[in-house]
């Protein structure tokens, strides 16, 4: 797997990942009055879920990389109908 395949790889994934881990640990606001959503987290924590996130996204891509390297996952073969 090229270079540039890895990061248009990792973007998706890290993109798709980035919807499953934000609501992780969420907890709801239970401020009432003007101004408070009654959705809106208390603590969004967003700077460990980016972190978690990137860290998910690297482990799966990994993955993906050892089965293209070990040849288990050949992209020519499953989108040989889609080159022609």
């Amino acid at each position: 797997m090229s270079v540039l395949t890895a990061v248009f790889i990792y973007f998706l994934i890290w993109w798709v990942m980035l919807f499953t881990v934000l609501p992780l640990g969420v907890t709801r606001n239970q401020e009432d009055g003007k101004g408070f959503d009654a959705g809106a987290p208390a603590k969004a924590d967003l700077k460990k879920k980016l972190i978690l996130n990137t860290v998910i996204s690297a482990a799966i891509l990994g993955v993906i990389q050892l089965l293209v390297v070990t040849g288990v996952l050949n992209w020519h073969e499953l989108f040989e109908e889609a080159w022609k």
